[in-house]
């Protein structure tokens, strides 16, 4: 007989399209569901205005597992949340329940579906010695550096993006291959192959619907309380500005400022224009994405008939 394999639900969107209302009215609806997060920056602790994350309130009625995981004082990488996932994923399973994962991280989704490379873990002293590279002689050296070791890699990556840059490097010392050649060889298999994957996404019909939206939540994630959060993060831990959680986006903006950078006045409508651009990036991988059935803005409940008959199948 044919071994009848396990779901495993993807809920993907872009930023502000109402992922989190969508999984809290499902996991109302079927009890069986637990919710993981697919956030790479919810995942810290300390990021909560800029994140978006939901309420402590809404958090303890509707646990998301992988929000508020770890503290910024370490970095939570790709491979961490792959891991966690998979593992997440096996004891929820045990649970005679559904692993419903939600938000926004398309890479982390298309990592957990296709597969990701066992790569090396993080080289300390390497990585100390990479960054003083780029305070004495600037980030450029260190992509020339790269580019000397594996030109196709160096061309996947920009020229100022030091924490790809100072990885891709790790990497290539580490193994003494080129990426491309550890991830032909090195992938693991694929979550389809061993899971029932249910692929929905909130896809906007029209693109200003999404942005209105965006916009109308922008005041709550930016202004004096994000930069008091930055303020304080850098306070007790003392973390580089390069943070993967200090890149992202309204971080990135309120570091600038607190820097000097730009002005305070500049931080709304900058802060806009890159959530803008993540949602565009988000909806263009979903219009690649094989599997996925999309909705719009306002269709929940009809997404939820749909995942209702084909939960009633299994």
């Amino acid at each position: 007989m044919k071994q009848i394999k396990k779901p495993v639900i993807f809920l993907l969107g872009p930023t502000a399209a109402g992922k989190t209302d969508w999984a809290i009215n499902w996991q109302n609806q079927f009890k069986f569901l637990e919710i993981i997060s697919v956030d790479s920056v919810m995942v810290y602790k300390e990021c909560n205005i800029g994140s978006a994350k939901p309420t402590n309130e809404v958090l303890e009625k509707y646990p998301h597992h992988l929000i508020n995981h770890v503290s910024v004082e370490h970095i939570f990488s790709v491979a961490n949340f792959y891991d966690a996932a998979l593992q997440l994923i096996k004891d929820i399973h045990l649970q005679e329940k559904i692993p419903l994962m939600v938000g926004g991280s398309m890479m982390y989704f298309n990592l957990l579906k296709n597969g990701i490379s066992s790569l090396p873990s993080a080289n300390k002293n390497l990585r100390k010695e990479l960054r003083q590279k780029i305070v004495n002689e600037g980030v450029e050296s260190l992509y020339e550096e790269l580019f000397k070791l594996d030109p196709e890699a160096a061309r996947q990556i920009k020229t100022k993006d030091s924490q790809r840059i100072i990885r891709a490097i790790e990497i290539i010392s580490s193994t003494g291959k080129s990426i491309d050649l550890i991830m032909n060889h090195l992938t693991q298999k694929p979550l389809a192959e061993k899971y029932h994957l249910i692929q929905y996404g909130i896809y906007p019909k029209q693109r200003a619907e999404l942005h209105q939206r965006i916009e109308e939540r922008q005041d709550s994630l930016i202004g004096d309380k994000l930069l008091n959060e930055i303020e304080s993060i850098h306070n007790a831990f003392n973390i580089s500005d390069e943070h993967p959680a200090m890149k992202a986006i309204n971080y990135r903006q309120g570091l600038q400022v607190i820097n000097g950078q730009i002005k305070k006045s500049e931080l709304f409508d900058r802060s806009l224009y890159a959530t803008r651009q993540l949602a565009k990036r988000q909806c263009t991988w979903m219009k690649k994405w094989e599997g996925l059935q999309c909705f719009d803005l306002n269709a929940m409940d009809m997404a939820y008939y749909e995942l209702k008959k084909h939960l009633n199948l299994l």
